[in-house]
């Protein structure tokens, strides 16, 4: 405490402040032992001290304050129990959580959410309700890059798709910030389920070998399967189809050149969609059902399906026999991997309870006893090598090795945005004026099936040049005063039957610089060439020619050449490389009015 002023018991009169004593020290002051000086204490009456009037304040004030903190502790715990009890009772209601999830994953989710609603503390004055409901990928990413449809319930608050590829392609539609969070929850490898002895043929061959397998009609003949002519791998979009998603990523990111991104290889990948089986949908229940629904594995109409390892796990830990009528296959090389994250969505529909709820359940989710019940039925789950899912004679959960890397997200959004069931085509066709005739009336009949958001242009050239005949542009914008539509279909029907194309590597060297030039970002890109050769122009040879296109590749700007090579040309070496250089499919038809045309046209006109 602060020192006081004490006032002295006398006034002026008073004799006690009279002089002391000759000798006396002066008047207020004693003698120190050390002969200093110190001041006077107060005189004392009776031999006993008074008590001072500022130690009296300042017991007081004590007091005071112990009381006052005595007082503010009672009532602060009192309105702390007073709040606690109101939030346990929930006098603020209840807060809904729409949590959406994946087919694959949804109803182990549902399961830990009533576990988690049993248990869990309430979020301010309000009681936490997680509701989880079951929708596919492109669904909920159409719903919240766009109008959210009722039938998929409350606008999420958590996202759980079977990969990463789809909060990739939102954060690029809507922006980063749509995203405040994702980790993966488990893991899943994506492999092939397909029959014993075709999983025998293909061996150690990798993803990149696919397309080749799936375009040529003969493919598997040459992989001693006698009859069965080329793959026939289905690659499912909607219900429970991320898979397929991450099967066409691994075909990209395996046939770009080594140090490219993912998006260099995008024309094999949709090469691969192009030659896929055509089913009644491309729902991964069709699929399933086409490959082991049939008594003639060789004339089925599915040979393979794209799967994550607990996908095949679940339908076949019941299927009497499994392993004799179906195997997984896990291509050569780096695995591809469904890592299932926990997506914790930002927008101006949740509320901070919401917010905060999803958070919870997601930490939730991430325990080691969550995890154990999902790890049994079938995920693999962080620290363990192999799921905890008992094995049968198709899944092994065997160790894996390195992990598929395909780019960052802007890479993963551009591939999977391309090979999407909306994606459509922005193609350059090259027409050879001497295939002209069977050639173009194809050519129209394809054009006319066309979506409106596809792209078109037209280049015909002959034994001695080149011309435009229709610019590169929208079917859906007009040319002139009629629609492009029309406009292509007369200048096909203008074209004359030339004499050879004899400027077919001058013309595509212009035709693809175009091609680039025009590129369409978010459509799989390409340029079809039609010919029937054989090229004889001095000023450009096979070899300048690929040079030229390895020169000009750009891994952001990926243009396939696809080639239709008609009769015997020589120059059929040179197709086949440039195809290659760029992710391209070659196909050799008999003649410009031959079916196989046709075929060829469908499967890289689409």
């Amino acid at each position: 405490m602060g020192r006081h002023s004490i006032p002295s018991s006398g006034g002026p009169e008073d004799p006690a402040a009279e002089p002391d004593a000759v000798g006396s020290p002066p008047s207020g002051r004693i003698p120190r032992a050390d002969a200093s000086w110190q001041g006077r204490r107060r005189a004392t009456q009776n031999g006993r001290r008074g008590v001072s009037v500022g130690v009296i304040a300042a017991l007081g004030t004590v007091v005071l304050l112990i009381g006052g903190v005595v007082l503010w502790q009672f009532f602060g715990d009192a309105l702390s129990r007073r709040s606690s009890d109101a939030a346990q009772q929930c006098v603020q209601g209840s807060a809904d959580v729409a949590v959406v999830a994946d087919a694959s994953i949804v109803d182990t989710i549902t399961k830990l959410a009533e576990n988690y609603n049993a248990e869990a503390s309430p979020v301010g004055d309000k009681c936490v309700n997680v509701v989880v409901t079951e929708a596919d990928s492109d669904s909920v990413l159409a719903g919240l890059s766009g109008g959210w449809s009722a039938e998929l319930g409350q606008r999420p608050a958590l996202w759980i798709p079977a990969s990463s590829i789809p909060a990739a392609r939102l954060q690029a539609a809507i922006g980063p910030a749509v995203v405040s969070d994702a980790r993966s929850l488990v893991t899943s490898p994506v492999l092939l389920a397909m029959r014993p002895e075709l999983k025998d043929a293909l061996g150690q061959q990798n993803w990149a070998a696919l397309p080749a397998l799936q375009s040529n009609p003969s493919a598997l003949d040459a992989v001693n399967l006698p009859g069965w002519g080329g793959l026939r791998l289905a690659l499912p979009s909607s219900g429970a189809a991320d898979a397929g998603y991450l099967a066409a990523e691994a075909v990209a990111a395996t046939s770009a050149p080594p140090g490219a991104p993912a998006t260099a290889g995008l024309p094999s990948a949709t090469a691969l969609l192009a030659d896929r089986p055509r089913l009644a949908d491309d729902s991964a229940d069709t699929a399933w059902q086409a490959l082991v629904d049939t008594t003639d594995p060789a004339g089925a109409p599915v040979h393979a399906v794209a799967i994550t390892e607990q996908q095949l796990y679940q339908r076949t830990k019941d299927l009497p026999e499994a392993g004799q009528s179906v195997a997984g296959w896990r291509p050569a090389g780096p695995v591809a991997v469904a890592d299932y994250p926990t997506v914790l969505l930002a927008g101006d529909w949740l509320n901070e309870e919401q917010v905060a709820a999803a958070s919870e359940f997601a930490r939730f989710m991430g325990k080691p006893e969550q995890l154990r019940t999902l790890a049994e039925t079938g995920f693999r789950t962080e620290g363990a090598e192999n799921s905890a899912a008992e094995r049968n004679d198709v899944v092994s959960f065997g160790s894996l090795t390195e992990r598929l890397q395909t780019g960052d997200d802007q890479v993963r959004a551009t591939v999977a945005g391309a090979i999407a069931p909306g994606a459509v085509a922005s193609a350059t066709v090259m027409l050879d004026q001497s295939a002209a005739g069977g050639a173009a009336a194809a050519l129209r009949d394809r054009i006319a099936t066309l979506p409106p958001g596809a792209a078109v242009g037209l280049w015909t050239f002959d034994g001695t040049e080149a011309a435009t005949a229709i610019p590169f542009g929208p079917l859906s914008d007009p040319i002139g005063d009629q629609p492009r539509q029309t406009a292509l279909n007369d200048a096909l029907g203008a074209v004359t039957p030339g004499s050879g194309g004899a400027v077919s590597f001058t013309t595509l060297r212009l035709v693809f610089t175009d091609a680039l030039a025009t590129f369409r970002p978010g459509q799989p890109n390409s340029v079809l060439v039609i010919t029937e050769g054989p090229h004889t122009d001095r000023s450009l040879d096979g070899d300048g020619l690929q040079e030229f296109i390895k020169s000009a590749l750009d891994p952001d700007r990926p243009v396939a050449i696809n080639v239709i090579d008609i009769g015997d040309d020589p120059d059929r070496p040179v197709w086949e490389a440039v195809a290659q250089l760029t992710g391209g499919s070659y196909s050799d038809v008999p003649a410009a009015d031959s079916p196989e045309l046709v075929a060829a046209l469908s499967r890289t006109l689409s």
